[in-house]
């Protein structure tokens, strides 16, 4: 009965679907599932009656009531149904937009997606299949789940009394949320060791830069001015930087070593009369390697230069002292450290004034305005309060899980290179380097077994161009294919090893259909 009922639930809604006063057959329905040919002409004649009508009383597969019962049975044809409803009502939507556009308009142009040509093409993966299949987690520089303990803190406030109030108002509710705004602020103020009253709460990470470096430059846009960064920094600085100088600021992007590291002198040989900041993270995203913050921080204190740090990837694993080591700004994010994204802060510090970029009411004392989101405050407050208190024990964890990676990643493939420092380095990252191989392929190929990673690369429309960091760095990303291993609260020695026992394999067959690349490097060699 259960499969009838859902033959005739699907029949409805592919009759809705396509505008059909009366329902299709189960014989249409097998069609559409079995007979992508049909299925495809059902679309393209939506708008078409007399053909759709035609199709609909001709269906691809003549069964019988009971025989597509029978085909119906392979729980995977419903999936496909499934898909094929989500795909259609994507399609739908656009082709009745561009039509409602071709009525009013005339034409409608697309635009042709720009290829770079600097971009290399993804190669095939290794098709392998895992026994012990297992999920393992090794991208927590890119992002981390959120914690049960915030689960649970995020789920006892909107299920509570208050969970709806605005801290704003001056309610009863609004007052008991504007003090669980303060507890939590004052939690990060704790553990960064500064006054309460110098961290504000924003939307993101990325906003906190925004708000850091154009607060500052928005402060000179009828001198302009000079501002230095670095050539590694994050995506939301250095796009930042480059819509500073479309505005007549002037920019100076520092070369790093070959370990990712800023040397202090170059800062201080950069400086000019006109400098109005200096920008430079605290460790790197990609590779991890942790900068000379307590050494730039003393030289810009000494030219009275405000100093902004991006510590992002470095709040709550490693100590950050921004009161010593001369940081005017600081920032940092929720998602990096278990709690919800959509979260950020930013340290200021006292005496030091910022142009907001967001503008209305008064909250986060008049610097951001929009009201505050309490639930994800309480959880970021929560985040680095646990961060802070396990940050010993944790860091050497993973500084145990490092070791044993890096001496199985010599046993299968000895040629291996670390992109970064190793000793100045975050303690759940390595950025290996493989040679002769795709960073693509070798993603793609521990995807299919659980495994998750990024790339020293990003891959964009199916084509990877080569990152930014490692080419500041002068890796070698022609004959080395770089790949991101983060670790995480929930990274176990198992999980390595169920690494390990399947990279070997992939790596044997990556490498075997990649002779023609071997030889061409070896030729040029």
């Amino acid at each position: 009965m259960d499969i009838i009922k859902n033959i005739q639930s699907y029949c409805v809604e592919f009759r809705n679907l396509f505008g059909l006063k009366d329902n299709i057959s189960s014989q249409v329905l097998l069609s559409i599932a079995k007979d992508s040919t049909y299925a495809h002409n059902l679309h393209t004649c939506r708008n078409v009656q007399s053909f759709l009508e035609y199709l609909i009383k001709n269906p691809a597969l003549d069964y019988t009531d009971e025989e597509v019962e029978k085909e119906f049975l392979d729980s995977t044809l419903f999936s496909k149904l499934d898909n094929i409803i989500k795909e259609s009502k994507i399609s739908f939507v656009y082709e009745d937009n561009k039509k409602d556009y071709e009525d009013k308009y005339g034409s409608y142009i697309e635009e042709e997606k720009k290829k770079n040509p600097e971009a290399k093409s993804c190669k095939p993966c290794a098709e392998i299949k895992a026994n012990d299949f297992r999920e393992v987690y090794l991208d927590s520089n890119g992002t981390t789940y959120i914690r049960d303990e915030i689960v649970k803190l995020l789920k006892d406030y909107y299920d509570g009394v208050y969970g709806y109030a605005n801290p704003s108002s001056s309610t009863v509710q609004g007052h008991y949320t504007f003090d669980i705004i303060n507890s939590s602020r004052k939690t990060i103020a704790d553990c960064l060791m500064v006054d309460t009253e110098e961290i504000y709460l924003t939307g993101s990470g990325s906003e906190s830069n925004n708000l850091a470096i154009k607060g500052i430059a928005f402060k000179y846009l009828d001198k302009k001015g000079h501002i230095i960064t670095t050539k590694i920094e994050h995506p939301s600085v250095l796009r930042t930087m480059g819509y500073l100088e479309t505005l007549g600021f002037l920019v100076t992007y520092i070369d790093v070593d070959k370990l990712g590291r800023i040397s202090p002198e170059d800062i201080k040989n950069s400086i000019k009369e006109n400098t109005i900041l200096v920008s430079v993270m605290a460790a790197n995203n990609e590779i991890g390697t942790i900068n000379p913050i307590k050494e730039i921080g003393d030289i810009c204190r000494g030219y009275n230069i405000p100093f902004m740090v991006d510590a992002i990837q470095a709040f709550g694993k490693i100590l950050l002292k921004p009161k010593e080591w001369g940081i005017s700004l600081l920032t940092f994010s929720g998602h990096k450290i278990y709690a919800p994204k959509g979260i950020g802060g930013i340290y200021v510090e006292n005496g030091l004034s910022l142009v907001p970029i967001i503008h209305g009411g008064g909250q986060e004392y008049g610097l951001r305005a929009g009201t505050e989101n309490v639930g994800h405050i309480m959880a970021l407050g929560m985040a680095t309060k646990l961060a802070y208190n396990e940050m010993n024990d944790e860091s050497n964890r993973l500084l145990e899980l490092r070791k044993f990676f890096l001496e199985e990643i010599e046993k299968i493939e000895p040629d291996y290179i670390v992109n970064g420092s190793l000793e100045n380095r975050l303690p759940n990252n390595l950025n290996i380097g493989f040679p002769l191989l795709d960073s693509h392929a070798i993603i793609r190929s521990l995807n299919n077994i659980g495994i998750s990673v990024s790339p020293g690369s990003a891959c964009s429309s199916k084509r990877i161009k080569t990152s930014h960091v490692l080419e500041a760095i002068g890796a070698n990303t022609k004959h080395y294919a770089s790949i991101r291993f983060s670790f995480g609260l929930n990274t176990s020695k198992e999980d390595l090893e169920y690494l390990f026992k399947y990279l070997k394999q992939i790596i044997y067959i990556l490498k075997s259909n990649n002779e023609e690349v071997a030889r061409e490097i070896l030729l040029e060699n």
